[in-house]
């Protein structure tokens, strides 16, 4: 079985690098169209390299939708690669989606509820008063019949009375907000971290345990000043990418969505 070099002293990761060169075997034709590669075992031996570097490898192919994994079975050439890249927008994870996407995705409500007495941190975020209530609700998303993220929302009650029991229109916020409550949102604060799944949202998302994922939390504003929604919404690593725009003016760069 032929081997395949691998510079252990590069600064580039080694997944990186087993990536790189996979996709050149696969742009090369190695495999040709809708062809299986071969097996992670093989490829293992071939790169001298551990199963989680090979899984790591393969996510990063999966994610420029160059090949299509399924668990137990050997990954498939795609015949039409198409890379799952967002822009990186409120409308994204509120739920209000193009029907035109390359990528659409969906979103399932798994629960929605008012709750009497909400975290401290939910309170002091909202600037919710000694005794108000908020809405939660938690929805999980999927891109291609397959779990990508988990979102958790919090709202005000007084700027969106009876939600728990109307739900969303269409399952989006944003469209909920503009129909039904007539809330005009101006500003939209986001926060990127990295984080580790729990057990139950990798249960959810139908990852390994060990997944990283892209958290982003938002804060969304009206055009009164006041917060109307504080977000939590967690994207599978090895799945997604988020594209970002940004716009120069008085010599400082803006982003901005496209």
């Amino acid at each position: 079985m032929k081997s395949y070099n691998i510079n252990r002293e590069s600064p580039v990761p080694v997944y990186y690098q087993v990536a790189a060169d996979l996709r050149n075997r696969i742009n090369n034709g190695e495999w040709g169209s809708n062809g299986q590669l071969d097996s992670e075992s093989e490829l293992i031996e071939q790169y001298s390299v551990s199963r989680v570097t090979l899984r790591q490898a393969l996510a990063e192919l999966e994610k420029d939708d160059l090949i299509k994994r399924s668990r137990g079975k050997r990954s498939v050439v795609n015949d039409n690669p198409k890379q799952f890249i967002h822009q990186l927008r409120y409308s994204l994870v509120s739920g209000n989606y193009e029907t035109d996407s390359e990528h659409p995705i969906s979103a399932e409500m798994l629960e929605l509820k008012k709750i009497d007495n909400p975290y401290k941190s939910v309170c002091e975020t909202l600037k919710l008063k000694e005794g108000e209530s908020a809405i939660y609700f938690k929805r999980l998303f999927q891109c291609d019949n397959r779990p990508i993220a988990i979102g958790r929302s919090w709202l005000p009650c007084k700027l969106v009375p009876d939600l728990e029991k109307d739900g969303l229109i269409n399952n989006s916020l944003s469209q909920t907000m503009k129909e039904r409550y007539h809330l005009n949102i101006v500003r939209v604060d986001d926060i990127l971290e990295t984080v580790r799944a729990s057990l139950s949202d990798s249960q959810l998302l139908n990852s390994a345990y060990d997944t990283p994922l892209i958290n982003i939390k938002g804060i969304s504003y009206l055009d009164n000043g006041l917060p109307l929604e504080s977000s939590n919404t967690l994207w599978l690593g090895d799945r997604v990418r988020f594209a970002l725009s940004f716009t120069k003016s008085n010599d400082t760069f803006h982003m901005h969505s496209t």
